[in-house]
């Protein structure tokens, strides 16, 4: 049964007075996709006609756009992603670990999306290989899966990494495997403070090197020393880590409860394995 409203319904109405009101953010890719979710099965892409071979009914449907953020078209793709990861999944159980970022960071990624994005997937990935590998927590080389989210449940500007994590690593030896205790991955305060530490580091090198954006509202943190104030505040925040709940949720052994990833602003969705 189709739904009475799908994301196609909501790209063609509100389509042409979004583009209008953010255009100053929305590249080509951005734009490609839009139009492609709005022309999907849709007159504008032509059509074909299928026939039953055994009792001759005629059915005449309207091409796909085939693009992989498709709602419609990427079906198949997540199946065989999510086949595949099953495929790759150990006999441990396995965690759920979000890195989020402060509101601040969300402003400046939605102008600056591949260097924030790019960021934030390396210093989360590196706050769980940093804190895994320490022997006063898990003390083993760990794995991960991680996917980017650059929106909330309630369609608001929310860029997020989800990770896959099994419950363990392999020992520095490289002869054993290291399991973490049982219903605890690692402790989410030093996660979130080592995750923040990497994150500032790494923001301010892109700041540095001119890497970042400041349109419109943002231009009053072009200047290095508001910048550095800036950055000084978030040095001092709490991070959270886990989304929303205090620890990472334990998933079942053998299952991929992960989504299909796709290609979001050309950036690619890491798969960080040791």
């Amino acid at each position: 049964m189709r739904p009475p409203l799908e994301v196609a319904d909501i790209f063609r109405h509100y389509g042409p007075a979004y583009r209008q009101s953010h255009g100053e953010h929305l590249d080509g890719i951005t734009r490609r996709v839009m139009a492609a979710i709005e022309a999907c099965r849709t007159p504008q892409l032509g059509g074909h006609v299928e026939q039953c071979t055994d009792c001759g009914h005629i059915r005449c449907a309207y091409n796909s756009c085939r693009d992989r953020h498709c709602p419609k078209c990427q079906g198949l793709a997540r199946a065989e992603w999510l086949e595949a990861r099953q495929a790759e999944l150990l006999p441990v159980p396995y965690f759920h670990v979000v890195f989020t970022v402060p509101a601040a960071v969300a402003d400046l990624a939605f102008f600056n999306k591949e260097v924030v994005y790019t960021i934030l997937f390396r210093a989360s990935a590196e706050a769980l290989r940093t804190v895994g590998a320490d022997d006063n927590y898990l003390g083993a080389e760990i794995g991960a899966i991680g996917v980017l989210h650059t929106w909330g449940q309630t369609l608001q500007h929310h860029p997020h990494v989800h990770y896959i994590v099994p419950g363990g690593g392999i020992a520095p030896d490289q002869t054993r495997w290291v399991s973490c205790r049982p219903g605890f991955f690692l402790p989410v305060r030093v996660l979130s403070r080592c995750y923040r530490d990497l994150f500032v580091q790494q923001l301010r090198i892109a700041f540095a090197g001119g890497a970042l954006r400041f349109p419109g509202a943002l231009a009053d943190r072009s200047d290095p020393t508001a910048f550095t104030a800036s950055l000084a505040a978030l040095a001092a925040s709490e991070c959270r880590v886990g989304g929303d709940v205090a620890i990472p949720t334990p998933h079942r052994p053998g299952r991929a409860d992960s989504p299909h990833p796709v290609l979001h602003e050309g950036v690619l969705l890491a798969e960080a394995y040791p």
